[in-house]
């Protein structure tokens, strides 16, 4: 028989950290004190039992909690209102709330807070689950399959999508697939973790190359079912053990063959020594474990045996196998992995996380530290300490010979960011980190910058440098700006963006230069402010009317011909073409008429009726609609002439009535205002 052990198996960060804290509270235990676990601490019977041997009470809901007590919160976290029960009873308060599972808490009281609707993969009635809605109970919709998604409303811009931390990667793709289409990409969350992720993604691949396949851990927890389902879907032979002891039953009724080569994981919940101790009954067994992907079939405890010893100070190459939210995780040939910060990664913008876990990226690093721990070994390694030379000469290249570096902004400081470039740091002011304010510097931590050294000091044996980001934007700038001034001509068409936007027009960037388009160029029909046509920031096509290279001004046009109420009137509207209207205004003069939106003519009150009228409003109202003849269009002066008379006229009801002479008619169309109607109608 041979074995195949996964590489990344047992507690993950989230757990490890929770348990680590619960041995150091049993350690520090004085007499009095009431130490409790808020919730099963962990899925695992032989840890749970050890922690009540020594103190430790389960107690599930925070309001059963004895005021005074001391309360570790597990991996999976809690509700917003079970730590204020907590606090209110003034107990001492461990949270040990996972980092991966604080984030998804953040997300969805932010979400319910903007209005948001949260879809929430997850298993319905898990702690984990039922703490994250406590977020937002109200807001809070969880789904475990694809198939859910047809029982929900879901409404564009108003939904978001995230998930429980080990919930099935390939279910969670699944349903992406199916979302991606109905919300934008930014409020789909993964927030798988990423040990979760390593894990379900290597039982796969193990699943493929063995006979049967071993999951250790508890039927209660989460992620070892997804585990066990994992693998059951590449491996028909798939068993779900808690201990040695299931495993020395499956050797002795058959169901695990001498000629079998088998699988080997454990989940998130599941202590080192259950792991080792299943190895060595298969050991005990004369059967021979492999490493993963090994493809020799060497002893597992001479593979041990043959690791060379670290040492401090030592550098060593290793391959890595994992992450979380604090550290990445390298085999260096020892029974533990070694641990790197992950910070020491910020700088370095080739880095790609997620492909150096799935491609086992090599790293050479140097020993920090090593000690043990009732959790077994812990190995602190750098990568930064060797990269400091290297990177320092990178820097001071570039400060002499003035190219550009990338940086990646991880912290701030009073009066502006600080940014690493491989484990240096360097100081950027607020000034000098675009051309305009900077209003929020928390914002953009994690984000890349390109830089200039601005100061590269070495004095008094400590580096300090400084770098401008406003000095790239400004040098680009110009020479966009001179690209501008060497091709300008009248009636070129450019795509300009919005920079501001005052009371006479619009300021219209065009390239590294602002051109302004005036108020009336911006609408065929009169507007109150440019900010009734035009947005800060969005995207117009514009066209040169006039500039002045001396003065350095450029006059823009934004509206278009054919947009003019007027544009090609003659043909549209010829005159002696039969129209329809609605009234919009009347006067002592006459009733205007909407043809077209913007578009207005003035049907004169002798054109109403075959009658004299006192007032085009003894026959007529705003909101009436009439048909009318076109006679007279005066395109230059903006003027339409109709008349309601040589269609339908419309007389007054009565008997004090009496014709208009043709003598009348032209007597009163002299007396027309000269004004069009447009700019009558703007008084």
């Amino acid at each position: 028989m041979k074995v195949i052990m996964a590489k990344s198996a047992g507690f993950c960060f989230g757990v490890k950290n929770a348990v680590a804290k619960a041995y150091e509270m049993v350690s520090k235990r004085q007499d009095g004190d009431n130490l409790v676990m808020l919730g099963e601490l962990v899925h695992n019977d032989k840890v749970t039992s050890e922690l009540i041997d020594n103190g430790f009470c389960i107690i599930d809901r925070a309001e059963d909690v004895p005021s005074g007590s001391k309360v570790i919160i597990r991996a999976h976290g809690v509700t917003p209102q079970q730590k204020e029960i907590l606090a209110s009873k003034g107990v001492e308060i461990y949270d040990m709330t996972c980092p991966f599972v604080g984030k998804i808490h953040k997300i969805v009281k932010e979400e319910a807070l903007s209005g948001n609707s949260i879809i929430l993969t997850g298993t319905p009635g898990h702690p984990e689950v039922e703490g994250i809605r406590g977020e937002a109970q109200e807001n809070v919709r969880v789904i475990s399959s694809a198939g859910e998604l047809a029982d929900i409303d879901i409404h564009p811009g108003k939904t978001v999508l995230i998930s429980q931390t080990t919930f099935s990667t390939s279910e969670f793709s699944e349903i992406c697939a199916i979302i991606k289409n109905k919300i934008a990409n930014d409020k789909i969350f993964d927030t798988i973790c990423n040990t979760t992720v390593a894990r379900q993604s290597e039982v796969l691949r193990i699943a493929e190359q063995v006979d049967a396949m071993i999951i250790i851990g508890s039927a209660h927890s989460s992620n070892t079912k997804k585990l066990y389902e994992a693998a059951a879907s590449r491996c028909c032979r798939t068993f779900l053990v808690n201990d040695a002891d299931d495993v020395r039953r499956f050797i002795a009724e058959g169901r695990l063959k001498q000629t079998d080569t088998v699988g080997v994981t454990a989940g998130a919940s599941t202590p080192e020594a259950i792991i080792l101790e299943v190895v060595q009954t298969m050991d005990e067994n004369e059967k021979e474990i492999l490493a993963d992907q090994e493809q020799t079939d060497t002893n597992f405890a001479e593979y041990v045996e043959n690791i060379p010893q670290l040492r401090r100070n030592a550098v060593v190459k290793g391959v890595i196998t994992s992450a979380d939210a604090d550290y990445v995780y390298v085999d260096v040939r020892d029974k533990s992995d070694g641990k790197i910060p992950l910070r020491e990664f910020a700088g370095d913008a080739d880095f790609n996380l997620e492909e150096a876990v799935a491609n086992k990226q090599e790293v050479t690093v140097v020993v920090k530290s090593i000690k043990n721990t009732d959790q077994g070994k812990e190995i602190i390694l750098s990568k930064s300490a060797l990269d400091f030379e290297k990177n320092k000469q990178a820097l001071q290249e570039a400060y002499e010979n003035k190219t550009t570096i990338t940086a990646v902004i991880t912290g701030t400081v009073k009066d502006g960011v600080i940014a690493n470039y491989g484990g240096i740091d360097i100081y950027i002011h607020k000034t000098q980190i675009k051309m305009g304010e900077v209003k929020d510097l928390e914002a953009l931590k994690g984000e890349s910058i390109e830089l200039l050294i601005t100061k590269f000091d070495t004095e008094k044996h400590r580096l300090r440098v400084s770098g401008s980001h406003r000095q790239i934007l400004v040098q680009e700038r110009r020479a966009k700006e001179d690209e501008v001034w060497n091709n300008i001509e009248i009636g070129k068409h450019y795509k300009g963006i919005v920079r501001s936007l005052p009371a006479f027009g619009a300021f219209v960037d065009i390239g590294g230069v602002d051109g302004l388009v005036h108020i009336t160029e911006l609408s065929w029909k009169r507007i109150a402010k440019p900010s009734d046509v035009l947005s800060i920031g969005q995207e117009v096509d514009v066209y040169v009317k006039n500039f002045d290279k001396e003065t350095k001004k450029i006059s823009l046009g934004y509206k278009k011909e054919e947009d003019d109420p007027f544009y090609n009137i003659e043909e549209r509207i010829p005159v002696g073409a039969i129209v329809k209207g609605t009234v919009v205004r009347i006067t002592d003069f006459g009733a205007f008429v909407q043809l077209e939106p913007d578009l207005d003519a003035l049907c004169h009150v002798s054109q109403i009726s075959n009658v004299r009228l006192k007032s085009p409003a003894d026959v007529l109202s705003v909101g009436q609609e009439v048909t009318a003849r076109v006679t007279n269009i005066k395109t230059a002066e903006r003027k339409i002439s109709i008349s309601i008379r040589d269609v339908e006229p419309i007389d007054p009801e009565g008997d004090d009535i009496y014709a208009v002479s043709d003598t009348e008619d032209e007597a009163a169309a002299a007396e027309v205002p000269a004004e069009t109607p447009a700019e009558e109608s703007e008084e």
